[in-house]
């Protein structure tokens, strides 16, 4: 069965800090695509919620802004949308995921 998302699902190195309704710092990423990301875990907001986010990835010193909306959330993880991506946002956000891909040897 092949992959039908838009934007493939990768396992990188990274974390982000997300401020919705409430506040959540250096939260490990479960996955990141350039439409998105989701995290492990109870989601800790409700799908529709605005969330603003940082991204940060370790490997290369790097961080970037992004705003989503959170479209799943339950028991076992939290799902977001990036919206509103500028082409310079996602020229970097490919970027990263490239050399943190690089950086872990893949």
């Amino acid at each position: 069965m092949t992959d039908a998302r838009f934007h493939p699902r990768l396992r990188i190195h990274a974390h982000a800090d997300i401020i919705g309704s409430e506040v959540v710092l250096a939260r490990a990423l479960d996955d990141l695509s350039l439409g998105g990301c989701k995290f492990g875990g109870p989601a800790w907001e409700e799908a529709g919620q605005q969330v603003a986010l940082v991204l940060s990835f370790p490997a290369l010193s790097a961080s970037l802004p992004l705003s989503g909306t959170v479209v799943r959330g339950g028991d076992s993880d939290m799902a977001i949308r990036f919206v509103h991506i500028t082409d310079e946002q996602k020229s970097a956000l490919r970027k990263h995921i490239l050399d943190s891909q690089e950086a872990a040897g893949a």
